[in-house]
C-alpha cells in the first residue's frame, strides 16, 4: 500500500486569503509551482535550448561510435571507408540510444514548459479578474 505524498502548503498572505475568497488560486502556490517547475526544466534548457550542449554532446557521441567502428575494423583487419565507417556509427547502438534518449528528454522539455506557459497564463488571468473586479467595487481609481 503506499502513502500519499506529504503535501506542501505554501501560508497565505492577506492578499492570498482574498485570492483563494475570489476563486483565484492564491499567488504563493502558483509561485512556488512554478519555481519547481523552473527548476525541473533548468538542465533541459541549458542541453536543448538556445546555445544548449546536445549538438556538441551529439558529436561527441558520434565521434565515440565512429571509434568503436574503426577499432573494430582494425582488430578483424579490414579496410573500410570514411563513409562507411560514418554510416555504422549512425546505427550503432549507443548513438541511437542517444538519439532516443534525447527525445524522450526534449518530450519532457515541451510538456514542462507548456505546464509553466499555463501558469503565467493562470497568474496573469487573475490579475484581470482582479482588476475587474476591484473596479467594479469602486476600489480602483478611474
Amino acid at each position: 500500500m503506499t502513502q500519499a505524498p506529504d503535501v506542501v502548503t505554501t501560508p497565505l498572505t492577506p492578499l492570498g486569503e482574498i485570492e483563494q475568497r475570489m476563486g483565484i488560486p492564491p499567488i504563493e502556490s502558483l509561485l512556488a509551482e512554478r519555481d519547481e517547475l523552473v527548476r525541473q526544466v533548468a538542465r533541459l534548457r541549458a542541453l536543448y535550448g538556445s546555445g544548449g550542449t546536445y549538438d556538441s554532446l551529439r558529436r561527441i557521441e558520434l565521434s565515440k561510435a565512429q571509434a568503436v567502428v574503426r577499432a573494430q575494423a582494425a582488430l578483424e583487419g579490414k579496410k573500410t571507408t570514411e563513409s562507411a565507417i560514418e554510416e555504422a556509427a549512425h546505427v550503432s547502438n549507443g548513438y541511437v540510444d542517444f538519439v532516443i534518449q534525447a527525445t524522450s528528454e526534449r518530450a519532457d522539455w515541451i510538456l514542462l514548459e507548456a505546464r509553466l506557459e499555463g501558469i503565467d497564463f493562470t497568474i496573469n488571468r487573475g490579475q484581470a479578474v482582479s482588476k475587474y473586479v476591484t473596479a467594479e467595487l469602486g476600489l480602483q481609481p478611474r
